[in-house]
C-alpha cells in the first residue's frame, strides 16, 4: 500500500519504451504485479496403471496405439495412449488467473487505464510440486479519458504498442493457456526412445516415434483451440508458444504447451500509407 500510494511513480519499461508511451499520452504511474502459487501433482505411477490393459486414461483420449508385435507378458507394453489432462490444465489457468487478477487489483488501486509490458513466469520451487505464478507490469494513465471498470492490459509496450494503435488496433487484455497431455507409451515408443531395436525388425534405428510426435502436435493443437474460444471475435497479437517435455516415469511422460499473447480488438481500418517519393534516380 505503501509503494503504492507514493507520490513518486515506478516503471519497469525501457528508456525507449517509457519515452513511446508519453508520446502516445500514456503515463506511467506505478509498477504492478500479481503473485499465485500452486500445488502441482500427477497420478499415479505408470506401473500401476499399466497393470490393467482396459484402462482407457483420466482424461480426453487423443489417440491410441497397439503393440505390433502380436504377444503380451508381464513387461511388455502392448498399449499405449495420449491423452489430456484437463485437471492440470485447468489447475494452471486457477494459477494463471489468480496471479492476473492480483496484478489488476493493484492496478486499480492506482487508477490506471491500463498495464503495459507485462511479463508473466511461471516456475517450479525447490525442484517440488509447487509451481508459483508471477505477472508484473507498468501501470498507465490516459489524461483526460474517463476510467475503464477493469484496466486493459497488454505484452507489448513503446514502439510495438504504438504501431499496433496505427494500425486500428486496441489491447484488450493477456491471454494465455496451457495444455497437458499425458503419453503411456507402448513398446514401439518406449524402445525407439531407448536407442535400441527389436529382435523382429520391425523397429529399426531411424524411425520416427510417431506417439511422441502426435503429442507434441496434439498439445500445440489444443492449447490453440483454447484460445480461439477465449478471443471470439477478437484476434491474437504477438504470439509465444512454449513446449516443455518431462518423464514422469517408466514409460509415462508428459508433453505441455503454453501459448500466450494479447487479445486485440479492431476499432478502425489501418490508416493508408502515403506513396513512396524516389529520392535517387539511376537513370
Amino acid at each position: 500500500d505503501r509503494r503504492l500510494r507514493s507520490p513518486a511513480f515506478s516503471s519497469g519499461l525501457s528508456v525507449p519504451d517509457f519515452a513511446a508511451c508519453l508520446h502516445m499520452g500514456m503515463r506511467p504511474v506505478g509498477l504492478v504485479q500479481g503473485f499465485c502459487v500452486m500445488r502441482w501433482s500427477w497420478y499415479a505411477s505408470s506401473s500401476a496403471l499399466y497393470a490393467n490393459s482396459r484402462y482407457q486414461g483420466m482424461g480426453n483420449v487423443l489417440s491410441s496405439y497397439s503393440c505390433p508385435h502380436g504377444y503380451m507378458s508381464a513387461d511388455h507394453r502392448s498399449w499405449g495412449q495420449n491423452f489430456e489432462q484437463p485437471q492440470m490444465t485447468a489447475a494452471w489457468r486457477q494459477g494463471y488467473t489468480s496471479a492476473y487478477q492480483r496484478m489488476l487489483e493493484e492496478a486499480a488501486e492506482v487508477g490506471a487505464h491500463g498495464v503495459v509490458g507485462v511479463i508473466d513466469t511461471t516456475s517450479h520451487l525447490i525442484d517440488a510440486s509447487i509451481q508459483e505464478f508471477h505477472l508484473l507490469g507498468t501501470a498507465v494513465v490516459v489524461d483526460g479519458a474517463p476510467t475503464p471498470p477493469t484496466p486493459w492490459t497488454t505484452y507489448l509496450a513503446g514502439q510495438r504498442l504504438a504501431k499496433l494503435v496505427e494500425a486500428g488496433f486496441m489491447p484488450v487484455n493477456v491471454v494465455a493457456a496451457n495444455v497437458s497431455v499425458r503419453v503411456w507409451e507402448v513398446c514401439v515408443t518406449e524402445t525407439l526412445l531407448r536407442g535400441t531395436t527389436d529382435m523382429y525388425g520391425m523397429i529399426r534405428q531411424g524411425d520416427e516415434i510417431v506417439q511422441l510426435a502426435e503429442a507434441q502436435m496434439q498439445a500445440r493443437r489444443v492449447a490453440r483451440d483454447h484460445i480461439r474460444q477465449v478471443l471470439g471475435p477478437d484476434a491474437l497479437h504477438g504470439a509465444r508458444m512454449q513446449v516443455a517435455e518431462r518423464e514422469l516415469g517408466e514409460g509415462d511422460r508428459e508433453v505441455s504447451c503454453t501459448l500466450r499473447g494479447t487479445r486485440v480488438h479492431q476499432f478502425k481500418d489501418a490508416d493508408r500509407l502515403p506513396a513512396p517519393v524516389p529520392t535517387v534516380r539511376l537513370s
